[in-house]
């Protein structure tokens, strides 16, 4: 009698582990605004500004950005928002007219002084034409009595970098030659002709 052939049997291995899962870090939610995810984004990273405000580091503060800088220097610079009295004095608000460029037919001054459109005081860069008038010093003095005018209807103080004090002028249209005199002394007499 024959045996009936039994297959060899298979060596044993050894038992294997079930696989284990590499862990998985949390996924943040996702933010629906860009402060929420910048602020997890400096969670994730230790930011010590974000620690310091969760208390767990002591506070470390914020340095100041060249732009936050410029912005308040420029903030410190303006006039405060008050209305001025006419006529330089930098103790009450005031303006101060110098021009910047004299041409035959054009020239240009600058104005410092109160801007209504922006509430403030501000350096506005003021062009002026001849036209019709004789020459263009005439031209500039009428564009300041229009600006002085804007501001004042009556008696104002001027002061005078001419005579060094102040002195009082009437923006009346019926003073209105003797303001134009006055100015046009105060701007274009002197060694230079131009103050």
């Amino acid at each position: 009698m024959v045996a009936p052939s039994v297959p060899p049997a298979a060596p044993l291995s050894p038992p294997t582990a079930p696989p284990v899962a590499a862990p998985t870090l949390p996924r943040p939610p996702l933010e629906t605004d860009l402060a929420a995810y910048v602020e997890a984004r400096r969670r994730a990273r230790g930011d010590p500004t974000t620690i310091a405000a969760q208390g767990t580091a002591p506070a470390i503060p914020p340095t100041e950005t060249d732009i936050e800088r410029r912005d308040r220097i420029v903030a410190a610079n303006l006039a405060p928002s008050q209305p001025p009295t006419f006529g330089y004095d930098p103790k009450s608000g005031g303006g101060v007219f110098q021009i910047k460029r004299l041409g035959y037919e054009d020239a240009e001054f600058y104005f410092t002084g109160w801007n209504k459109d922006i509430g403030r005081r501000a350096r506005q860069l003021i062009e002026v034409r001849r036209g019709t008038d004789s020459d263009i010093r005439h031209a500039i003095i009428r564009r300041i009595i229009a600006i002085i005018r804007d501001e004042v209807q009556g008696e104002f103080s001027w002061m005078s970098e001419r005579t060094g004090r102040p002195v009082v002028m009437s923006a009346r249209p019926s003073d209105n030659a003797e303001l134009e005199a006055f100015l046009m002394e105060e701007f274009f007499s002197g060694p230079r002709g131009v103050r």
